[in-house]
C-alpha cells in the first residue's frame, strides 16, 4: 500500500510542492520519509504508507522512548540542516512511523514549507507579518518573518516535542511545559530559548545535551569548573537544586576571564543558573554570601562586555534586588566600584535594573557615603543626588 501525493492546480502551492519534493529527495535518509516515484513534471510523488503519526501515540511516554524520537528526527534533517535548509514545520504531526523492509522506524515527513538556504531562494513563498508553520510547534521568528528562520527554529520545535512527550501537555504559543525533572527541564528550556541565538546550535547539540540529562553526573561540580565544561555546568546547577549551597561556595573561585568563557559558551544557561542561585542567598550564612554576590558582578561584567545588554539587565536586577534586601556592605561596594566604570548604555541598563528591583534607595544611600570621584559616570551622580 501507498500513498499518492498530487500538488493542487494553484501555482504557488505547486512551487511548494515541487520544494518539498526536491527536498526529500536531495536529503533521503533513512528517518526521512522515502519517495518510491515522482514524475518529471513534479506535479505528484508516491511514498509509503504509515501505520500512524507521532500525534497519534500515547503521552507522555517514557525518557527512553523520548530519546529514540528525538535521535530520529535529528539524524533525519541532519542532511537537510547541513544544506542550510530549514524545515520549519517540525511537530508531532509530520513524524511518522514505517514499518516495512527497511525496518521499523520514525520518519520526518511533510517538507512542504522547506525554507531552502539564504541567498539560493529562488521564489520567496513566505511574507514577513504571518506564521509559517504550526501553532505553538513552531518557533516565534516563525510569527513574523520564517523568511530569515535559521536551524535553530527546527530546535525550538523539537524542543517543544520532546516537552509534550514527557508531560503530555501541548505547547502554546511561545510556551512549552518543562518536565519534573531539572535536568531535562534544562536541557529543552534552553532549545525552546525565545531568543534563536540563545537555543543549542543545531538538532545533534540538543540531542547530546537531553541524552547527557538522562545520565548521572560524571565527576564533581569543582571538576566541571575547572575542565571548563560552562554548559554542563550550567546544567548541574539548574538540575541540582540541592547543591546549590556547596555550588555557591565554589563559583567565587572562577576568574572574570572564566566567566568570560562561560558567558561565551552558554550565556542564557549562565543567566538561568546565577539567577536560580540569586534565590538562594537569604538562607545563607553572611561568610558565603558576601563573596558570592560580589562575584555575580563578574556575571553582569561578561554579559554587559558580550553586549548582551538586555541579559546583565536582568541578573542585575536579581542581583541588586537580593544585596539590598540581606543589606551586605561589602557586595554593595562591589556593585558601586563597578557603576562608576561603566559606559553610557551600560548604565542606562543598570539604571533600569535598579529602579525595576526597588534597590534604587538602598543604593543611593551607600553612593552618599562614599568619597567623590572626577571618574564617576552619570549614574553614580544621580545616585548621589538628594
Amino acid at each position: 500500500m501507498v500513498v499518492l501525493k498530487i500538488a493542487a492546480d494553484v501555482p504557488q502551492v505547486q512551487k511548494r510542492f515541487e520544494r518539498e519534493l526536491l527536498a526529500m529527495v536531495a536529503n533521503a535518509n533513512r528517518h526521512v520519509m522515502p519517495v518510491l516515484d515522482y514524475d518529471s513534471s513534479h506535479s505528484w510523488y508516491a511514498m509509503p504508507y504509515a501505520s500512524h503519526s507521532l500525534f497519534e501515540t500515547e503521552v507522555p511516554c517514557s525518557i527512553a522512548e523520548c530519546v529514540e524520537i528525538l535521535e530520529a528526527v535529528a539524524g533525519g534533517l541532519g542532511p537537510l540542516h547541513a544544506q542550510d535548509q530549514v524545515h520549519r514545520d517540525l511537530k508531532p504531526h509530520n513524524i511518522l512511523w514505517l514499518d516495512g523492509e527497511e525496518g521499523a522506524r520514525w520518519v520526518v515527513a511533510d517538507f512542504g514549507i522547506v525554507r531552502n538556504p539564504l541567498g539560493l531562494t529562488t521564489s520567496k513563498l513566505t511574507h514577513a507579518g504571518g506564521l509559517t508553520g504550526s501553532t505553538g510547534w513552531a518557533a516565534p521568528e516563525q510569527y513574523s518573518d520564517a523568511h530569515d528562520a535559521t536551524i535553530t527554529a527546527d530546535v525550538y520545535s523539537l524542543g517543544a516535542i520532546a516537552s509534550w512527550l514527557l508531560t503530555g501537555r501541548p505547547p502554546a504559543y511561545g510556551h512549552v511545559t518543562m518536565p519534573l525533572d531539572p535536568r531535562l527541564g534544562a536541557a529543552i528550556r534552553r532549545a525552546t530559548r525565545p531568543h534563536a541565538p540563545d537555543r543549542f546550535a543545531n538538532l545533534g547539540e540538543f540531542v547530546k545535551a537531553f541524552t547527557k540529562a538522562t545520565q548521572p553526573f560524571v565527576g564533581t561540580f569543582e571538576a566541571l569548573t575547572q575542565q571548563g565544561e560552562w554548559a554542563e555546568v550550567s546544567a548541574y546547577i539548574t538540575g541540582q537544586p540541592g547543591e546549590h549551597t556547596r555550588v555557591i561556595r565554589t563559583l567565587p573561585r572562577t576568574s572574570q576571564s572564566e566567566v568570560n568563557d562561560w558567558a561565551a559558551v552558554d550565556s542564557a544557561g549562565m543567566v538561568d543558573a546565577v539567577s536560580d542561585l540569586l534565590g538562594e542567598v537569604p538562607g545563607l550564612s553572611y561568610r558565603d554570601m558576601d563573596p558570592f554576590l560580589s562575584w555575580c558582578v563578574r556575571v553582569v561584567r561578561a554579559l554587559v562586555n558580550a553586549n548582551q545588554l538586555e541579559s546583565a539587565e536582568h541578573v542585575a536586577a536579581v542581583l541588586f534586588g537580593t544585596t539590598a534586601g540581606v543589606d551586605q556592605f561589602a557586595p554593595s561596594r562591589t556593585i558601586l566600584d563597578w557603576l562608576a566604570v561603566l559606559p553610557r548604555r551600560a548604565g542606562e541598563a543598570m539604571e533600569r535594573a535598579l529602579h525595576s528591583s526597588e534597590s534604587w534607595e538602598f543604593f543611593q544611600e551607600r553612593a552618599r557615603n562614599q568619597f567623590e570621584n572626577h571618574t564617576d559616570t552619570e549614574l553614580i551622580a544621580k545616585l548621589r543626588q538628594s
